[in-house]
This record gives structure tokens, sequence and C-alpha cells, in this order.
């Protein structure tokens, strides 16, 4: 009954306070680069240098890529990987340092308090989009993204965001206490993303080394964007759906014990 509530509640405070949530979401993004010479140019300009980056890496110095794609399929598999890593390391970094960075919001009643690390995580998925759609266009031109892909990508980027939301939710109270879990949110990123499987697939990984590739939790969505977005298929159940229990569970229990903690570690503010 008490996890029904949780669920209830939160997405009664998502729905009721939609308008003042979307118009946050808006003024951050709005402040990301103001006073810069590109403005909101830079949306554009920071994921396309990331990607060509990472393809120059990947595709003409290491040469590395599964014998069953070719030079620019490989191109998008890294791509429909590297995205979705690059949206949620920018989610949940701001969702965790949002509290922090807003003090004067912690008691306000107009505003609150749960909707500040939503706030701050969808804010800056602008450029990720952006991403995302370069991979969609790249997918459906060299590859076999389809009317699946349209389907089930944006599922697929609900679902990271509810997990970063809801990691963001309880790293964001920690924060409150010490600002190392910050510094520390950073090292433990860099671990998963080196170990997830955005550069090559899982039949490349040792048999014995599989395990660890499959502990990270990261991977299965990983897997999950490059099945739709280069394959053209569905995820399959093995990877969809611990993807899927994974955001429910950090999304729905992450509002359940902000909303329970939140003034125990206000007062840390």
């Amino acid at each position: 009954m008490n996890d029904r509530l949780s669920v209830l509640r939160s997405l009664r405070v998502l729905f009721t306070y939609r308008a003042r949530l979307w118009e946050g979401i808006v003024s951050d993004a709005r402040q990301r680069y103001a006073g810069s010479v590109l403005g909101m140019a830079w949306n554009f300009v920071l994921p396309l240098f990331q990607l060509s980056i990472y393809t120059v890496v990947y595709v003409y110095i290491f040469r590395i890529r599964p014998a069953s794609l070719t030079e620019y399929q490989y191109v998008v598999l890294v791509f429909s990987g590297l995205v979705p890593l690059l949206a949620f390391n920018e989610s949940l970094t701001s969702a965790t340092g949002a509290l922090v960075a807003n003090r004067s919001l912690l008691m306000n009643s107009v505003f609150p308090a749960e909707l500040i690390p939503v706030r701050a995580a969808f804010a800056g998925q602008a450029p990720s989009i952006v991403g995302l759609a370069v991979t969609l266009v790249a997918g459906v031109a060299v590859a076999s993204a389809g009317w699946r892909t349209a389907l089930i990508v944006p599922v697929l980027w609900l679902l990271l965001l509810m997990l970063a939301v809801g990691l963001g939710w309880v790293l964001s109270l920690l924060t409150l206490i010490a600002r190392d879990v910050q510094h520390g949110l950073g090292l433990v990123m860099l671990a998963l993303f080196i170990l997830s499987p955005f550069a090559y697939t899982p039949d490349m990984v040792p048999r014995g080394s599989r395990p660890l590739l499959y502990a990270n939790p990261l991977s299965y969505y990983v897997l999950s964007f490059q099945q739709a977005i280069c394959y053209g298929r569905w995820p399959p159940a093995e990877i969809l759906l611990p993807a899927t229990a994974l955001s429910c569970i950090c999304f729905f229990g992450g509002f359940a014990l902000f909303h329970r903690m939140k003034y125990v570690f206000f007062d840390y503010a």
C-alpha cells in the first residue's frame, strides 16, 4: 500500500506542477549559455563536435568494429550507445548538484523541492536530443532503423531519464551533507562509461568477462538503444525488462525516500 501511495504521490506532484516545471526547464536551459556568443547554438555545436571526435577515434584510429557491420553502420552503433550515456551523465550530474545550487527554493511551497532535481535533469537535455536526432537520421540512412525505432526510442529515453532523476533525488540530498558526493560521482560515472558496450558488442567480450559487462546497469540501456537504432529491432526481453525495472525502482523509490527525508537533510543546507 505504501509503495502504491508513493507512486501515485510522485505522479500527482509532476502533473500538478507541470506548467511550473516546464517554465523552470526552459529558464535553466536558456541560462546555461547566457552571455555566450553562440548562445543556444551550442546545443548543436557540442553534440556534433563530441560525435565527430568519437567517430575519428573509434573508426579511423582504433579501427575496431564487428564483422557484420560496415564502417558507417559501426558509426551508428557507437552513436546509438554513446548519446544515451552522455545524456545520462549530464542529467544525473545536474540533478545531484541541484539542491546545493538552489538553496533558496528548498522551503518554497510554490515550487516543491522534489521538482528541483527534475528540472535540472531535463534542462540539460537539449544537446543530447540533437545528438539523438543526428543518430536517428544516420540510422535510417545507413543502418536498419525503421518504424520500430520511432516507437521504442522515446520510451527508452524516458526510462533513462527516470533512472537519472530517481538517483538524482537521493544523491542531491546526500550532497547537502557532503559535497564529496559530486566528486565521487564523477569517478563512478567514468568507470561505468568505460564498462559500457557503446563501441563494441557483447560477442566481442571474452566469455569470462561478460558478467562484468552485465553488472553495469547502463549496459542494458546502451544495448537497448543499439538494438533499436542500429539493428532496427525491438530490444530483447532480457535487456529491456531489467532496464524498465531499474528505472521504475529508482524513480519511485527515489521519490519516496526524498519525500520522507527531505526536511532532515534540509537542515544541512
